[in-house]
């Protein structure tokens, strides 16, 4: 048997994809052996008999964290295995029995061998490197020539107008704060209240949707740049989805409106460089099919973002954006926030595996 260990999970406060939304403020302690375990994205579960002070027992799915955080931080899909006495703490779910997501794990007791060895954490960041640029004085939004690098963990993992107190999941301390979260048309107030007191439960990302709207730059695996002066546009390839990617077109063509292009995820945008640090993007043609935030904002197909990305050094990007949906806000208004960048690293191959959630309480393996 393996030696007692503690393994500290992710932070939830970046982890976006929420199939099952949690009480932060309670905690339960279990113990007992693994029956199961589910290495998938977008979480990995592991499953555990736990017996209370009655002498019930219990089988509870535990999610553990996404299969990219974990592998990064040292676990592996054979971390633990079927049989392995663990202890764990853990916040339970707020609308289904016996499931929790776990902030802490003890395993294995005997031998002195670690389940796995933590990295050291990083060295701390030079804020004042000055952000790469092309000959012309253009910051580049990638890394320099020679160099990897993208951009990952945002400063906020919500869509707001004002500061509004929410959990981790994006759900307010207080409901009857909705008004202060944007200036919503009472159909679309009547919406995200409805999501709020559902606990979010209908979340397209959940079904592995593409996360549509300035919600691609909240995923918690990050994006990246990819800048073809020469084609006139700029691919931004999204590591919180299934390989998604979107096209910025800055060969100066017009913008359009929305009913002349095809609806989808991400609109179609064009983009101008103002000041050669800062990107403007105009983006119309969205659907209706993904939430803007994991709070779950509403939108119609009316949908304007104008999007301000600017580089003001190598490690930090400020996203700026615009909403204008008259259809569904009583009137434009902004957000923003910014994102760090992972120096030295690419992103890491993710794809969500659509019907995982449906079958954590089919089977149970002993």
């Amino acid at each position: 048997m393996r030696a007692l260990a503690f393994l500290a999970l992710v932070n939830p406060a970046f982890a976006q994809v929420i199939l099952a939304p949690y009480e932060p403020s309670q905690q339960v302690n279990l113990k007992g052996p693994v029956t199961r375990i589910e290495w998938s994205n977008p979480r990995a579960y592991i499953f555990v008999n736990s017996t209370d002070s009655t002498g019930t027992t219990t089988n509870w799915a535990i999610d553990i964290g996404n299969p990219l955080e974990l592998e990064h931080d040292g676990w592996k899909s054979d971390t633990l295995h079927i049989g392995d006495i663990v202890s764990i703490r853990a916040t339970p779910a707020r609308t289904q029995q016996n499931r929790a997501r776990a902030t802490l794990v003890r395993a294995g007791t005997g031998s002195s061998l670690p389940l796995f060895t933590p990295k050291p954490p990083p060295p701390p960041r030079a804020a004042s490197q000055p952000a790469p640029t092309w000959p012309d004085g253009r910051v580049r939004l990638g890394p320099a020539p020679g160099k990897r690098g993208y951009w990952g963990p945002a400063s906020t993992g919500v869509l707001t107008e004002n500061f509004v107190p929410m959990d981790p999941d994006g759900i307010l301390k207080n409901l009857s704060d909705s008004s202060k979260v944007a200036p919503f048309l009472p159909w679309a107030k009547s919406v995200f209240e409805y999501r709020q007191r559902t606990f979010l439960k209908d979340d397209p990302l959940n079904r592995c949707l593409p996360p549509g709207g300035p919600r691609q730059f909240q995923t918690p695996n990050g994006f990246q740049f990819i800048e073809q002066p020469e084609l006139g546009r700029i691919l931004v390839l999204l590591g919180g989805g299934d390989r998604n990617w979107r096209v910025i077109y800055t060969d100066g063509r017009p913008l359009g409106q929305s009913d002349d292009v095809v609806s989808t995820y991400y609109g179609t945008s064009t983009g101008k460089w103002e000041n050669k640090n800062t990107l403007v993007v105009d983006s119309v043609g969205f659907n209706e099919k993904f939430w803007m935030s994991s709070n779950g904002l509403p939108h119609t197909e009316a949908l304007h973002l104008t999007e301000r990305f600017t580089r003001s050094d190598l490690n930090t990007l400020k996203y700026e954006v615009t909403v204008n949906d008259p259809r569904t806000y009583s009137r434009p208004w902004k957000a923003a926030w910014t994102i760090q960048w992972v120096p030295d690293e690419d992103m890491q191959e993710y794809f969500c595996e659509e019907n995982v959630e449906s079958t954590l309480g089919a089977v149970k393996t002993y």
